[in-house]
C-alpha cells in the first residue's frame, strides 16, 4: 500500500512539474517585451544644395534632418526636386563641362536599388535590337557599329561620341562591360556584353537573356557576379513596330526578364520600348511613322492604340516586378514605353535618321543618349511634351541631385531618403550596442518576472529525486532476507 502510495505521489508531482513548465512556456510567448523588434524611425534627409564643385563645400552644407513622416512631406518632394537639379550648360563640349559632384564617399549608396547612384555601377550591358548594335552609324552603311551605339557604346570618350556609357565612365572609370568597334554578335569579344542584335523583336528576348547570362559566368566567377551592380539596356520595338505593327511579346519578356533576375544579384534593366520623334511643341504625333512600312499605312487612331498598347504592356511588367521588391531590394526594373526625342520646328527630319530608315543616325543616337540620362537622373517629371518645354537640341545634361542622387525609379519615388556615412556608421554601432543591452535587459527581465518558477523548480526536482530513490532504496529493503545489522553465522 504504501509502495502504491508513493509511486501515485511520484506521478503527480511529475504531471505538476510539466504543467508548470508548459504555462511558463506560454507566458514566454505571448510576453511582448521578449519580441522587441529595433526599428529606427529616424531617418536622414538632405538638405537641398545647387551648384557645389567640391566634397568638403558638400560636407559644410549636409544638414541632417529627422523624417517628417506627415504627407505632405510626399507631396512636396517632387517640387523641391526640380529645384534641386544642377545643369550642364555646355553640352559636353569637353569633358571640364562636366562637373557633377560625386557622392559615393559621402552618402550611402548602392545598397539597393533605391540608392543606385551613377558611381555604382560596376558593368554594362545591351539586350534588343538595331538601336543597340549601332546599325548604320558608319557612314551610313549596314554595318553595326556597337561602339557608338547610345546604350553602352565607348568608343572614344564623351567628346567624341555621347552615349550613356560615356557619361557612366565619368562616375566610375573602371566602368566595365562597354562596346567598342564594329561587328555582329559573333565577332564580340566576350568580355562586352551588347548582346543585341539588328532586327530583334521581343520574341527573342529569352536568347539574349542566356548569351548575356553565358558571357557574364564566363568572365566573372560567382562571388565577383555577386558584388558587381550591372545596368542592363533592353532596346525594343523599333524594328517590330515599324516592320509588323504588332505589339509587344510579354511572356517572352516576361521569361527573359526572369532568367536575369534569377541569374544577376545586382541588376538594374532600363527597358525602353519604340523610338518617338515629334516636335516638342506637340509630341502627340510621331514623325517616325513615314519612314516606316506598316505605320504608314495605318491611321492615327489606329497608331495612338497601338502605341497604348505597347505603354500599358511594358507599364504591367514594371509593376510586376516591382511588386515583388521586399525578396529582389537588388533587382530593379525602369520601363519607359517610348525613346521621346523632341526636336524644334526649324530642325530637318532628316538630320536625327539614317536615309530611308527608321533608325536613328549619331546625332538622333546622342540626343537618344541625352534623353535617356536626363529621364532616369530627373525621373518621370522629366516631359519633353510641357509646352514650355525646349527642344532636345537646347536641353542640358542634368547632373544627380543631392536631395536624391539616384537613378529614379519605383523605389524612390516619390520619397527618397539620402543617408550619410557618418550617420549610417554611427547608427549601426548604436544599433548593435541597443540590442546588446535589449537581449541583456530581456534576461534580467525574464528571470525577474519568473523567480518564483527557478526557485520552485531545484525544489520540485529535489523532491522528486529524494522520493524516487527512497522508493526504490525501500522497495529493495523489503526483498532483503537479511536486516543490515544482522549477524552472519561464519563471518
Amino acid at each position: 500500500m504504501f509502495k502504491n502510495y508513493l509511486i501515485k505521489l511520484s506521478l503527480f508531482l511529475i504531471y505538476f512539474l510539466l504543467f508548470l513548465m508548459k504555462l511558463e512556456s506560454q507566458k514566454i510567448r505571448s510576453n511582448p517585451d521578449l519580441n522587441v523588434l529595433l526599428n529606427p524611425q529616424n531617418t536622414l534627409k538632405i538638405n537641398k544644395i545647387k551648384g557645389e564643385k567640391n566634397n568638403q563645400t558638400l560636407i559644410d552644407n549636409l544638414t541632417i534632418l529627422k523624417e517628417d513622416k506627415h504627407k505632405e512631406e510626399v507631396e512636396n518632394s517632387e517640387e523641391d526636386e526640380g529645384e534641386i537639379l544642377t545643369q550642364i550648360e555646355n553640352l559636353f563640349q569637353n569633358r571640364k563641362t562636366f562637373t557633377c559632384p560625386k557622392v559615393k564617399q559621402l552618402l550611402v549608396t548602392g545598397s539597393s536599388a533605391a540608392e543606385l547612384s551613377p558611381e555604382d555601377i560596376d558593368v554594362v550591358a545591351a539586350m534588343g535590337d538595331a538601336l543597340s548594335t549601332g546599325l548604320g552609324l558608319y557612314k551610313g552603311k549596314n554595318i553595326e557599329f556597337r561602339g557608338a551605339a547610345f546604350t553602352v557604346g565607348g568608343d572614344a570618350n564623351i567628346d567624341g561620341f555621347v552615349t550613356f556609357a560615356n557619361i557612366l565612365s565619368i562616375f566610375n572609370p573602371k566602368l566595365e562591360g562597354i562596346s567598342h568597334g564594329m561587328g555582329s554578335l559573333d565577332s564580340l569579344p566576350f568580355n562586352q556584353f551588347n548582346v543585341a542584335e539588328s532586327g530583334a523583336e521581343t520574341d527573342g528576348m529569352p536568347e539574349q537573356a542566356k548569351e548575356l547570362i553565358s558571357r557574364l559566368n564566363n568572365i566573372y566567377t560567382r562571388e565577383q557576379l555577386k558584388q558587381k551592380w550591372i545596368m542592363l539596356f533592353i532596346t525594343v520595338g523599333t524594328e517590330e513596330f515599324c516592320a509588323k505593327c504588332d505589339p509587344p511579346n510579354v511572356t517572352a519578356l516576361r521569361h527573359s526578364l526572369k532568367l536575369l533576375r534569377k541569374s544577376i544579384k545586382k541588376l538594374f534593366i532600363v527597358l525602353v520600348g519604340p523610338i518617338h520623334v515629334a516636335r516638342s511643341s506637340a509630341m502627340t504625333y510621331n514623325l517616325l511613322k513615314p519612314r516606316c512600312p506598316c505605320l504608314s499605312k495605318i491611321s492615327n487612331s489606329q497608331l495612338g492604340n497601338l502605341q497604348q498598347t505597347w505603354r500599358k504592356a511594358l507599364t504591367q511588367l514594371e509593376l510586376e516586378f516591382y511588386e515583388k521588391k521586399n525578396k529582389n531590394p537588388t533587382f530593379a526594373l525602369l520601363a519607359l514605353s517610348k525613346l521621346k526625342i523632341g526636336i524644334d520646328s526649324k530642325q530637318p527630319l532628316e538630320q536625327l535618321f539614317l536615309s530611308k530608315s527608321p533608325l536613328l543616325n549619331s546625332l538622333g543616337h546622342t540626343y537618344a543618349a541625352k534623353w535617356l540620362w536626363n529621364r532616369l537622373i530627373a525621373g518621370s517629371r522629366y516631359n519633353l511634351s510641357s509646352p514650355n518645354q525646349i527642344s532636345i537640341a537646347e536641353e542640358s545634361y542634368f547632373c544627380p541631385s543631392l536631395g536624391c542622387p539616384y537613378f529614379r525609379t519605383l523605389f524612390n519615388v516619390p520619397k527618397c531618403v539620402v543617408r550619410t556615412r557618418s550617420e549610417f556608421e554611427k547608427r549601426l554601432k548604436s544599433e548593435e550596442e541597443r540590442t546588446f543591452i535589449e537581449e541583456l535587459t530581456g534576461r534580467r527581465r525574464l528571470i525577474n518576472e519568473n523567480l518564483i518558477f527557478w526557485i520552485l523548480i531545484p525544489i520540485l526536482l529535489s523532491l522528486l529525486s529524494v522520493i524516487s530513490f527512497g522508493t526504490i532504496f525501500f522497495l529493495q529493503g523489503l526483498k532483503s532476507k537479511k536486516g543490515r545489522f544482522e549477524v552472519v553465522p561464519g563471518v
